[in-house]
């Protein structure tokens, strides 16, 4: 008897064919779903087009604090005489800063300093004084038209024997002290001119300015305005702004 042989097609086959086109479907419908995923994270993460820039402001703004050492030196031979005369003058120059608008809490009357010439005589003329005393009135005021006017007058206190150095270290200082008053509006201008500054960026590129991605507020700064005009005073500022560009 001649065996029969059978030619079907085995299960095994047909489990691999079926697992093969399984396969191939699930990778097309994957990469059509991530490619539309891909095209949304595409539009979220797409880098943003930035453009940075600085703004400038600046304001002139009064000073509104002097402070003046107001020193004088004072001669004698006896140490006693000296301490009175010291007194004298002191007196002398409380009574001239009260007439030109300071009081008390004005002023702060600082120690002398005592220099005994005897000790630095190394021959040649002699001094005239054995002691020469140097007297500071420390002179701290708001009232910086006082205290201007006080210090423009001093030739005054030459017709009672005072005579106020008008040294270095004895020329008033000014000083502003409300800074904090201005800041905010001085930062809101100071961004305005950085975003006028974008903007001309952005209208050649042919793009619009959107919102701040970022903003960094520089140092604040405060000079004189002039030489001889130091009453006045100059802030400035300067900021740094990243602005976004949409189309």
């Amino acid at each position: 008897m001649c065996e029969k042989k059978s030619f079907g097609i085995g299960k095994s086959f047909v489990l691999g064919l079926l697992l093969g086109v399984a396969l191939v479907a699930s990778a097309y419908i994957l990469a059509g779903g991530f490619g539309k995923i891909a095209n949304n994270f595409g539009a979220i993460a797409k880098p943003d087009r930035v453009v940075s820039v600085r703004g400038l402001a600046e304001r002139e703004v009064d000073a509104n604090l002097a402070v003046w050492p107001m020193t004088f030196s004072i001669g004698g031979n006896n140490l006693q005489d000296l301490q009175k005369d010291i007194v004298d003058k002191i007196a002398i120059s409380k009574a001239y800063l009260v007439k030109h608008g300071l009081n008390e809490a004005d002023y702060t009357v600082q120690a002398p300093s005592i220099n005994d010439t005897a000790l630095n005589y190394y021959g040649g003329e002699k001094p005239k004084f054995a002691y020469i005393a140097r007297q500071t009135i420390l002179v701290r005021s708001s009232n910086v038209a006082a205290v201007m006017a006080a210090q423009s007058n001093v030739l005054d206190l030459m017709g009672q024997d005072i005579a106020v150095l008008q040294d270095y270290d004895s020329q008033i200082r000014y000083e502003y002290t409300s800074l904090n008053s201005i800041k905010p509006e001085m930062i809101g201008e100071a961004t305005k001119n950085a975003r006028a500054a974008a903007e001309q960026f952005a209208n050649d590129s042919g793009s619009k300015v959107g919102k701040i991605r970022t903003a960094t507020q520089g140092w604040f700064s405060i000079n004189d305005a002039t030489v001889g005009l130091e009453q006045k005073k100059n802030v400035r500022v300067v900021t740094t702004v990243e602005f976004i560009l949409t189309d």
